[in-house]
């Protein structure tokens, strides 16, 4: 039986085929045409879509509201005819908006900057559309953000994804309204962050039947560690890094290209950037950088105890990357190439072009892209960008031992190099001393900058500390919980600074509005300034070429609505 039913298939096949030959000709296009039509037919006949449940309960409705109307046509009662109306709208218009309520809506929802400074306040806009005839009378959102960061005035409720709070609001959409609403967040703790997605639900009028969907408007951002001056942390710039890099460009170095700029007669023609040249349409010379120029490794050891086992202690971990941060910002603002390594692990929350997780399109948990931080020393203006953002990105739990490393990265730098090493004072042991001092024997400048436990932390005595002036380096103590604490509360304000599900205090809402009143006047003074930017250079463009026609202005890239 079924060598038969396989030949009636075949047959039939064939004969489609042949029909179709005989309608759409021989042609190229009528041959792609039967092969569409067959792949539709075969999808067809194999794709069966699943009714929804909550629908088919709710049909027995339509058998009753029928029964109701036929029984008052015969019996001629009224009230029959009345109720099985009733019982046919309740039926119908929960279904109604169950089917067609999340159709033509359209949700945007991104942070004004992917990158921001420790204390700063962002602005996050979310504009709901709703681009259909229907209305919709309930419309409910719920926003993942992240619980470390401060929602100002307003608390979140708890979630169920690890480290995340959900922001929870409510609106009416009629017909062709757009909602938009903004939220102040600031930044109050370092780190990788998502902001979404969001979750949209649409109920009816009558409140019977909920539909929601999930839509993908994740935003990573990154809040760069807190940056201070190097006299905060009683360190003497010139002790610590020797003398400043020369600025006479004596000697150019073709190996070490800085960036490009237009090309200018009378330039080398070996100094033609040809990649630049084709990808702007215009000749480009290479910028190089000069081989005077001092280089600095910044060594970040983020282990604050021996042992694994006993976790992280935040405030001296954060005190670390602090004072890594301050150092890269000082050295790149006065022309040294800077690196950074790190035995930290490192967080896969980085920001693309449009601001939306390369690597984690939901937000809640970080996870591990790469086994510990490495940048090259370069002096080139996003080398600070870099080095922020890979701060931020660090992950201060775990780690193994930095020794290693040192030795492996200090045979590739140039001669000359400054090694800096940041960590705690009682994890420099006798390895990294004896790493330290050969690095200093072959001819590069080795200072340390070490945080230290103070007298009243429980870990102080359990710890033993090795004689680190034996080594014969340069050693400077930045501080410990007390010098973090006070960098906290010059960058914060002396209130403790509040997590986003903590119930805000009066204290806490006063100051959180001068912040969203500063934010706005600050948006404000912003625009009016890129308005009068605007006008000048219309104005400029205008003088030059007064018999020229005004360009339109480009188009906004349209917003995709989301099935």
């Amino acid at each position: 039986m079924s060598a038969d039913r396989e030949r009636e298939a075949s047959s039939a096949s064939a004969y489609t085929a042949s029909v179709a030959n005989s309608l759409l000709g021989r042609s190229m296009w009528g041959r792609l045409r039967l092969r569409q039509m067959l792949l539709l037919r075969d999808l067809s006949a194999r794709v069966k879509v699943a009714p929804d449940p909550r629908l088919t309960q709710r049909r027995p409705l339509y058998v009753i509201a029928v029964l109701l109307i036929l029984a008052s046509l015969l019996t001629q009662y009224a009230l029959l005819l009345i109720c099985g109306l009733l019982l046919l709208g309740i039926a119908i218009v929960p279904e109604l908006w169950y089917r067609f309520g999340l159709r033509g809506l359209v949700i945007t929802h991104e942070a004004a900057s992917a990158r921001v400074g420790f204390g700063s306040v962002v602005t996050v806009p979310l504009a709901v559309e709703n681009s259909k005839l229907l209305p919709l009378p309930m419309v409910e959102t719920t926003d993942d953000f992240p619980e470390a960061l401060t929602l100002l005035g307003a608390r979140l409720a708890l979630s169920t994804r690890p480290g995340s709070a959900e922001l929870i609001r409510g609106m009416r959409l009629w017909t062709y309204q757009r909602v938009r609403r903004r939220y102040y967040v600031r930044a109050i703790q370092r780190g990788a962050y998502t902001l979404g997605p969001t979750v949209v639900r649409v109920t009816d009028p009558f409140g019977i039947l909920t539909r929601e969907a999930t839509f993908e408007t994740a935003r990573a951002l990154l809040v760069h560690p807190l940056i201070a001056p190097l006299e905060r942390f009683d360190l003497t710039p010139r002790a610590l890094f020797g003398d400043h890099a020369s600025r006479l460009r004596l000697l150019e170095d073709p190996l070490r290209v800085a960036g490009v700029r237009d090309y200018t007669p009378g330039d080398d023609p070996r100094r033609v950037h040809w990649k630049a040249t084709a990808r702007l349409g215009a000749l480009q010379s290479k910028l190089l950088d000069p081989s005077t120029q001092r280089t600095l490794l910044i060594a970040l050891d983020v282990r604050t105890f021996a042992r694994a086992q006993l976790g992280y202690d935040p405030d001296l971990a954060e005190l670390g990357i602090t004072v890594a941060a301050s150092i890269a910002t000082w050295a790149i603002q006065r022309g040294y190439a800077v690196g950074l390594i790190s035995n930290g692990a490192f967080s896969n929350v980085v920001p693309d072009a449009d601001g939306r997780p390369a690597t984690l399109p939901t937000g809640g948990s970080a996870a591990f892209a790469l086994p510990r931080l490495r940048l090259e020393p370069a002096a080139r203006p996003e080398q600070l960008t870099l080095i922020l953002d890979s701060l931020a990105r660090l992950l201060v739990y775990g780690g193994a031992p930095l020794e290693p490393l040192l030795a492996q990265e200090m045979r590739s730098a140039p001669t000359g190099a400054t090694l800096v090493y940041v960590g705690l004072e009682s994890l420099v042991d006798v390895a990294t001393l004896i790493t330290l001092r050969r690095i200093q024997m072959s001819g590069h400048a080795v200072s340390l900058a070490l945080t230290s436990r103070d007298s009243d932390d429980p870990f102080a005595d359990a710890e033993g500390t090795h004689n680190l002036n034996a080594a014969r380096l340069p050693i400077h103590y930045v501080g410990g919980r007390a010098r973090w604490r006070a960098l906290l509360a010059e960058a914060l304000g002396e209130l403790p600074p509040r997590r986003a599900t903590e119930v805000p205090s009066d204290e806490h809402l006063a100051a959180e509005r001068e912040l969203i009143a500063a934010e706005r006047s600050a948006r404000a003074a912003r625009y009016a300034q890129r308005k009068e930017d605007t006008s000048h250079a219309e104005t400029n463009e205008w003088q030059r070429n007064p018999g020229a026609e005004q360009q339109p202005s480009a188009p906004q890239p349209p917003v995709v609505a989301l099935p």
